[in-house]
């Protein structure tokens, strides 16, 4: 048997009690342009009674948040991408009803990667939610990398500089997150600002450039480590900061490790933008 068409129509949100009926209803709503159809899903999503009729309140608890049904509603919403779609994501976090589970809190966290640039609303949900003693906080900051719009970012150096955030998320943060990411000139400039425009401690800074030059397995507990990209992949403006902050780092600062100004120095090399001898004697 053929499954039968969803149909946008409210009442089906209202009063039905089949999951499938409801996120196939809501997707309907959350892929229109429509004022009006973004106002349902914002009613519903934020409704404990429809977040309740969706998944049992138990469900919450163990679901992975992709597993809920709320899920299919809210990767509509991401996969549309338009002011109207990203309007109701935001809107969100200020819903009581939808911040009730920790599930869709971290739901909510990921999806807001969509909101291009991070919005005033969408970088007080992420701050909230790295507090020191926040469960989600890695869960911002992976998104913050797949936002990468300058107040995303901005918002990364800031907590990479508060002296309360442990020292071990950090340095997570910047071998976990940062790393596969440091193609991408966004996050290049984030670097180049932290570094040479020291909006991290100086205690950090050396593992800043440590997260762009060098990759060791050693840096993981488990199996699953990133993948370093290519650095010859990487665009002309991006090598344009990796040289940047290569050049500070070799002739500006005093690195512990000293295997690291080796890193530093085989990596301009290997994207054409080599140290000459008159420059070191010069510098």
């Amino acid at each position: 048997m053929s499954p039968i068409a969803a149909t946008k129509d409210a009442n089906i949100l209202r009063d039905s009690k089949d999951p499938i009926a409801l996120v196939n209803t809501a997707r309907l709503f959350a892929a229109s342009d429509d004022p009006a159809d973004q106002a349902v899903v914002s009613q519903y999503l934020g409704s404990k009674d429809f977040l309740d009729r969706l998944d049992p309140p138990e469900a919450y608890a163990y679901y992975r948040p992709h597993q809920l049904s709320a899920a299919g509603i809210v990767k509509t919403l991401m996969v549309v991408d338009r002011p109207p779609q990203r309007q109701t994501l935001v809107g969100l976090t200020g819903s009581a009803a939808f911040n009730q589970y920790d599930a869709l809190i971290e739901l909510l966290i990921k999806a807001l990667a969509y909101d291009k640039p991070a919005s005033q609303p969408t970088i007080a949900y992420w701050e909230q939610h790295l507090d020191p003693e926040s469960v989600y906080a890695d869960n911002v900051v992976r998104a913050i990398f797949l936002n990468q719009t300058r107040p995303a970012l901005d918002l990364f150096e800031r907590t990479m500089a508060n002296p309360e955030q442990d020292t071990e998320y950090r340095l997570s943060w910047l071998h976990d997150a940062l790393l596969p990411k440091r193609n991408d000139t966004p996050v290049l400039e984030c670097c180049e600002r932290m570094v040479i425009g020291g909006t991290v401690p100086p205690d950090w800074q050396e593992s800043v450039i440590e997260a762009v030059f060098d990759f060791q397995t050693g840096w993981y507990g488990s199996c699953r480590k990133p993948t370093p990209p290519l650095r010859v992949a990487a665009p002309d403006v991006s090598k344009d900061c990796l040289e940047r902050l290569g050049r500070h780092a070799v002739h500006q600062m005093k690195l512990v490790n000293p295997a690291l100004e080796l890193k530093v120095r085989m990596a301009l090399k290997e994207i054409g933008r080599e140290l000459d001898d008159d420059e070191e004697s010069n510098a």
